[in-house]
């Protein structure tokens, strides 16, 4: 029960890996296919890890690293897994990958820090909903929509695009239920705006 232990465990016998071939696809940004498919992107593969090391008393991390979730180690500084390359990796090697997907951009010592598991959850979370946006898929953008809006930070352009996504799925009473919640979590300019927008919704269903 170590960490190279777990990376041959779930990489090699498994067989677990990342999708090259269709790395947007929806199914890779949710955990419960990527258990069946056994291909994800870096983060699902790297919450797969991290579970299956806590299951074996491994302590492991999240690692948000912009471009490429890694998985960190409590115990060994320094020490990194690659979940879509399924290999560990050292900080100098994390260091090349950060600048091989950011050429112009500059690596910084905090990119590899610990990733809160709300932080994690709100990445694979805007994944998804980047990914079905792009996808126009409506019922699959709301659920991710729904999710995001109960974070108590979740940004007010989250709601409007809840509303809009409802209401083009003639769920038009919902959409304006939701800016009336809305409303009441902010003030001013946001919340006038958001009470206007669920009056006028009502209005389209008398």
């Amino acid at each position: 029960r170590t960490l190279p232990g777990i990376v041959q465990f779930l990489f090699q016998e498994q067989g677990f890996g990342g999708d090259k071939n269709n790395y947007y696809d929806p199914a890779n940004s949710y955990i419960d296919q990527v258990l069946q498919t056994k291909r994800g992107i870096p983060i699902t593969l790297g919450v797969i890890t991290i579970e299956v090391a806590r299951r074996c008393g491994v302590p492991l991390f999240g690692v948000g690293m912009p471009g490429h979730f890694l998985v960190g180690h409590r115990e060994a500084e320094g020490v990194f897994v690659d979940p879509f390359e399924g290999k560990i990796i050292d900080q100098a090697a994390a260091r090349t990958l950060f600048l091989t997907l950011h050429p112009t951009q500059e690596f910084r010592a905090e990119f590899l820090n610990e990733t809160a598991p709300k932080a994690i959850v709100l990445r694979l979370l805007n994944n998804l909903r980047m990914i079905h946006l792009r996808d126009r898929g409506a019922s699959e953008l709301v659920s991710v929509l729904e999710l995001l809006v109960c974070f108590d930070d979740c940004p007010i352009d989250e709601f409007h695009r809840l509303a809009v996504a409802l209401d083009a799925l003639g769920r038009t009473d919902e959409a304006a239920r939701h800016l009336e919640k809305a409303a009441g979590r902010y003030r001013g300019t946001d919340a006038e705006q958001m009470r206007a927008r669920a009056t006028q919704l009502w209005a389209r269903l008398n």
